[in-house]
């Protein structure tokens, strides 16, 4: 069956068919209506790997907590989406915040077993030591780090990692 004539399978050929197609979109058209705005920070330049990165990694960082990790690639994606429920001024009704933002962090070590978390600390000092130190330029040697946890404002404890 040709995409011209899947615009116009009734349900009963459909049942026949095994499928059920509904509005038939070129497939450029995946990913255009979310309001969910995705940054992708990375220095891995294999297209299979970062897709495959995104539905698999081999460990979660907070299974890790202790370990040392020779750090050579790094995969960071932050989603900007609107909030459920926005937080408003309760005096004038004004919008003061009503975008959140969350996460994901994948490291790979010099073995090339991956590390998934979705701590914002953690990656946000990621950012910040890459930011900051140059951090970047020294991946290609690999980055030693050891994963530790960290006391939070709140009192909870948050995944973080120091350099060795």
């Amino acid at each position: 069956m040709d995409n011209e004539n899947l615009e116009n399978v009734t349900n009963e050929e459909a049942s026949n068919e095994l499928i059920a197609v509904n509005n038939v979109q070129d497939l450029t058209a995946f990913g255009k209506k979310s309001k969910v705005e995705v940054g992708t920070y990375t220095n891995i330049t294999d297209k299979k790997e970062l897709f495959n990165l995104k539905s698999h990694t081999d460990f979660m960082l907070n299974d890790c907590v202790g370990e040392k990790i020779r750090i050579k690639k790094v995969l960071v994606r932050t989603y900007d989406k609107p909030m459920r429920n926005p937080i408003l001024d309760e005096e004038t009704g004004e919008i003061i915040k009503d975008m959140e933002r969350k996460v994901s962090c994948v490291i790979i070590d010099d073995l090339g077993k991956s590390y998934a978390t979705g701590s914002k600390t953690f990656t946000y000092n990621l950012m910040s030591y890459f930011a900051e130190c140059d951090g970047a330029s020294e991946l290609e040697n690999g980055i030693e780090i050891e994963i530790i946890k960290v006391n939070t404002p709140t009192g909870n404890k948050a995944l973080s990692f120091k350099i060795l």
